[in-house]
């Protein structure tokens, strides 16, 4: 309920008149009534991986503690669930999106997810993770799980996309050495946007990512550097063999 609508009905019910900050504070000692701390949450974890399992025969759950002379404290869980994994197996495109957001809130971390094509070119997402921090540990943890539950352990016939955080490269490299890992061209435009902002760096850089043949992928990054040679430099360290279409 929204805070003005929730005073409409305390001066509607009770013909009284309270002020915002009192609606703020009775709304969350009410929510705190019903949902209770969001720490204690995480002490149910177990139980909640537990109750999917016993759900949802054939999901992948997977839980990571660390452990403390005091006790084991929450640090990451992985969850694919069957029907996911078996509907992307049987009818989606074999391009895998990989990548992360933080979680906001009382209780920090961050939520990695891999995301897949359907046959419409919809969004599919086949498995998640919550994790403490993005590091390589967590990413390697990942990739290894989600290899195992989609079959493709080595990688082969698959094509990665990823902004190309330093971990996750390097899990990829050792656990999937035969799949294609290319960069997110709206990543990198996002960053090269940074630095070279305005509409004919837009239409270039997109002339590039767009490029069929390498012949033609030469040319428009030949009409950069004559823009711009330290924007044809920028673009060059960024390996466009993994984000221009002209190399796939």
């Amino acid at each position: 309920m929204k805070i003005r609508e929730l005073k409409a009905d305390i001066r509607r019910v009770f013909s009284c008149k309270v002020s915002t900050p009192q609606c703020q504070r009775a709304r969350a000692k009410a929510l705190f009534l019903i949902e209770g701390k969001l720490l204690d949450h995480y002490a149910k974890v177990w139980d909640y991986g537990q109750e999917i399992l016993r759900s949802n025969p054939g999901i992948t759950v997977n839980i990571g503690v660390k452990s403390n002379p005091d006790g084991n404290y929450f640090q990451r869980i992985y969850i694919c669930f069957k029907a996911l994994k078996d509907g992307w197996n049987n009818g989606c495109r074999r391009v895998i999106g990989l990548d992360g957001c933080f979680l906001k809130g009382r209780v920090k971390g961050e939520l990695l997810f891999a995301i897949g094509r359907d046959a419409n070119n919809q969004i599919y997402p086949i498995a998640w993770v919550v994790v403490d921090v993005e590091n390589k540990d967590n990413w390697k943890w990942f990739v290894e799980l989600l290899g195992a539950d989609i079959g493709f352990k080595q990688g082969r016939g698959l094509t990665l996309i990823s902004d190309q955080q330093k971990g996750l490269v390097e899990s990829v490299k050792e656990l999937m050495p035969y799949a294609e890992h290319k960069q997110c061209a709206r990543d990198i435009y996002a960053n090269f946007r940074k630095n070279f902002n305005g509409e004919m760096y837009k239409k270039m850089f997109w002339r590039c990512c767009m490029s069929t043949t390498e012949e033609g992928f030469k040319s428009n990054m030949e009409e950069l550097r004559k823009f711009s040679q330290e924007a044809y430099d920028h673009l060059t360290k960024r390996d466009p063999n993994t984000w221009s279409r002209a190399f796939f």
